[in-house]
């Protein structure tokens, strides 16, 4: 289990990191692109995966996919509730490294 403060520490402890309010949820982004938001209500994190790392983490069954197109392209919830400290860690940096390596990519094409 990860409580909120645990949840929110390693969130803002990513490299570069900026917390801002999306849709009135914290959302935590790099330059720009998210790569979480929390529900700090229903404690849950939404990670951007990739389709393939979401079918992986969703063995666990603290990981289920959002039920809808966002879903379909990764977007993952991870309920706290329930998630190893360890497990939600590697979780949130797969998310962290997604978006990190997105930036290296779009760089590399200018």
């Amino acid at each position: 289990m990860v409580d909120l403060e645990q949840a929110h520490t390693l969130l803002v402890s990513m490299p570069d990191a900026v917390e801002e309010a999306h849709f009135d949820k914290p959302a935590y982004k790099i330059k720009g692109k998210i790569f979480a938001t929390f529900n700090i209500e229903n404690k849950w994190v939404t990670l951007k995966l990739t389709p393939e790392q979401q079918n992986i983490l969703c063995e666990d069954p603290a990981f289920y996919p959002i039920p809808n197109k966002w879903g379909q392209m990764g977007w993952t919830h991870v309920d706290l509730n329930q998630v190893k400290k360890t497990h939600f860690a590697e979780a949130v940096d797969l998310a962290y490294q997604n978006i990190i390596s997105q930036k290296k990519k779009a760089k590399s094409k200018s």
